[in-house]
């Protein structure tokens, strides 16, 4: 698994204190999307919570969170791209 490019800003750029701390937004080359985060831990995201939304995490899968200042960079470029 190679990584292809970043979405939006880094994390220097947005201030982070070493200049590689996450949240972060990746392309793959094989065209999925690497999200580095912060796990939420257990006692704040349960499988009922999940459900009830139609979602779930799988043995292999791990959920994390992203700011909201990551995702909406990402999502602007990810749009120019598919037009």
């Amino acid at each position: 698994m190679k990584i292809a490019r970043r979405y939006g800003i880094s994390p220097a750029q947005r201030g982070g204190a070493s200049g590689q701390s996450c949240p972060d937004i990746l392309r793959l080359e094989n065209g999925g999307y690497l999200v580095i985060g912060k796990t939420p831990g257990v006692p704040n995201l349960s499988a009922r919570d999940l459900a009830k939304h139609g979602a779930s995490i799988g043995p292999d899968e791990q959920a994390v969170v992203v700011s909201a200042d990551v995702i909406h960079g990402a999502a602007l470029e990810i749009a120019k791209e598919q037009r």
